[in-house]
């Protein structure tokens, strides 16, 4: 039997080799949800916040991370500013797309993504890149963009600034204090 893999903790290491011993790793997972991310990052000691689109979504979320999360969009021009608004931060260390990029046009995502990487204070982006489509785009409802992690990196991030990676596969970034950029 194989070792069980924890998706949220490997963030929080990664996320850990990121900061010094001074203080907690900051995380931003856009696409949020219900928090359930955020939530279980909190648990390894993560600073973690989230912000997701649907206003119904957010309002599903347990009350100790609701005041963890905001309602905005990736699209919008002053997101950061709004996130370090909002949650009273500085710095973010990594800042994660969780499967939130399929439901964006490439124009969009490559717009919005190259704006967040060039914002001060933000370090490390993540992409978690869904290949299956959402049950609400099998069923015609909604119209999604679904590409694997390396074609999406081919079209929104060609200079490989950023970690791509399908949600369910490991990290695998380099060792500790190593930037990824």
């Amino acid at each position: 039997m194989g070792e069980r893999y924890d998706s949220v903790r490997e963030l929080a290491t990664v996320a850990d080799s990121r900061v010094d011993a001074e203080r907690a790793p900051v995380v931003v997972i856009a696409g949020c949800g219900a928090g359930t991310t955020v939530a279980q990052l909190r648990e390894y000691d993560v600073d973690a916040y989230g912000f997701d689109s649907s206003p119904t979504v957010l309002e599903t979320a347990p009350s100790p991370v609701r005041e963890r999360l905001l309602e905005a969009d990736l699209r919008d021009e002053d997101l950061v500013a709004s996130l370090r608004e909002a949650f009273g931060i500085d710095e973010i260390d990594v800042f994660v797309t969780e499967s939130l990029l399929s439901f964006l046009t490439i124009e969009e995502a490559t717009t919005a993504l190259a704006r967040i990487r060039e914002t001060d204070g933000v370090g490390t982006l993540v992409h978690q890149v869904r290949i299956d489509p959402p049950v609400a785009a099998q069923e015609g409802e909604i119209d999604v963009t679904i590409m694997p992690p390396a074609e999406w990196q081919a079209a929104c991030d060609p200079d490989g600034e950023d970690v791509w990676r399908d949600p369910m596969e490991r990290l695998d970034l380099p060792p500790d204090g190593t930037d990824v950029r």
